[in-house]
């Protein structure tokens, strides 16, 4: 079930949480003076005591209302309390910068601040921006509890079947301790497919902040990303930022599969970023099953600019077997729009001719009847 569908059930769940994990705690810290941190409600006849007495006094909307505003500067001057900023952000019709605005609100708030937010965020009608504020909310929760943000997510999860809740908390979670929130994050109670897509972004967001440390951590722990792998997956961001740092740790992976994907990834985005570079790579390794991963790779990003250079490089692949494989994986474009010209570019090629037999009779059962094409 989606957001607006479960928006009822989901604050009515909701503000029970909140009323429990977060009033009980506030007055505990008046009472025995302590500042905002981690907190904990005291269990039993206490808790409910307490909440009775807040209510009675009505005093529980002025204690956080003022706990969310802060006394700033030398001059006494008030600061805006997070909630306050957040408010103009919902009417924005740019999400960019909607989005933005909400990050920078946020960015300030305390533990208090951040769970005031939520329940204010709870209240508003359905809409994108509704999603994206409690998305920024949970996340900012996570980056200072991820275990007690966490915790009220898998609520959600499990009295309405949102997971929105729980990514955007463990999210929140791995930007201040990465390797506790993907061990946690494996235990989870929820689907696989959730699990991967948690562990997915965690892994993602600690490869753009440092490739390193996260390539050093899932050496040691197995992870289930989905399609590409953890290996894969890192090489795809840490190529973003500095293809040959991540071309060093590729080639040092353990031969097999995981290496293989590590390196198909970083081929395809070195490319895009310097094609010459990613070419005087290749060429300097030797020949051999990783070598034709890059070369397969690199044919398929030439071949969306220059189809001919492509089969060039494919040309050069090991075996006929995968000289075909590498071509079918991008000569389809070519010939689904003119099926003689691309069978000429085959035939002109240096491929093996059992590659090219290959490739063609492929080729011509596949777009010989279409529009476009020859025969």
């Amino acid at each position: 079930m989606g957001w607006g569908s479960q928006n009822a059930q989901v604050s009515q769940v909701s503000r029970k949480d909140l009323w429990v994990s977060w009033v009980v705690p506030a007055v505990i810290g008046l009472v025995v003076g302590f500042g905002a941190g981690r907190m904990s409600a005291p269990s039993g006849v206490s808790t409910a005591k307490r909440v009775v007495e807040l209510s009675n006094a009505s005093e529980s909307s002025d204690v956080e209302v003022n706990e969310s505003k802060t006394m700033g500067g030398i001059d006494g001057e008030k600061q805006i309390s997070p909630v306050d900023q957040l408010k103009p952000t919902v009417g924005m019709t740019d999400p960019k910068a909607r989005d933005r605005e909400m990050e920078n609100a946020l960015s300030r708030a305390s533990l208090v601040e951040a769970k005031n937010a939520l329940e204010w965020a709870l209240s508003l009608p359905e809409s994108g921006a509704k999603r994206a504020l409690l998305g920024k909310i949970m996340e900012r929760w996570g980056q200072m509890d991820g275990a007690q943000a966490t915790a009220y997510a898998e609520k959600i999860l499990a009295e309405s079947g949102d997971s929105q809740f729980l990514k955007n908390a463990i999210r929140g979670w791995g930007q201040t301790d990465p390797g506790a929130s993907i061990q946690y994050s494996q235990s989870i109670p929820a689907s696989e497919g959730i699990k991967r897509d948690v562990l997915r972004d965690l892994v993602r967001d600690w490869a753009d902040r440092n490739a390193q440390a996260v390539a050093a951590f899932a050496a040691g722990n197995a992870m289930d990303v989905g399609r590409g792998g953890v290996m894969g997956l890192i090489a795809e961001r840490w190529s973003k930022q500095d293809p040959q740092a991540a071309a060093n740790w590729a080639m040092s992976l353990p031969p097999g599969r995981d290496q293989q994907r590590a390196l198909d990834q970083l081929v395809q985005n070195w490319s895009d970023l310097n094609l010459q570079a990613a070419a005087d790579f290749i060429n300097r390794q030797p020949t051999g099953a990783n070598k034709d991963v890059m070369v397969s790779a690199l044919a398929r990003e030439v071949a969306k600019q220059d189809a001919a250079a492509a089969l060039q490089w494919a040309s050069t692949l090991s075996n006929p077997d995968t000289q075909s494989r590498a071509v079918l994986s991008f000569m389809w474009r070519s010939a689904s729009q003119d099926l003689a010209s691309a069978r000429q570019m085959v035939i002109s090629s240096g491929l093996s001719q059992a590659a090219k037999e290959s490739v063609l009779n492929r080729m011509t059962k596949g777009y010989g009847g279409r529009r476009g094409g020859g025969q």
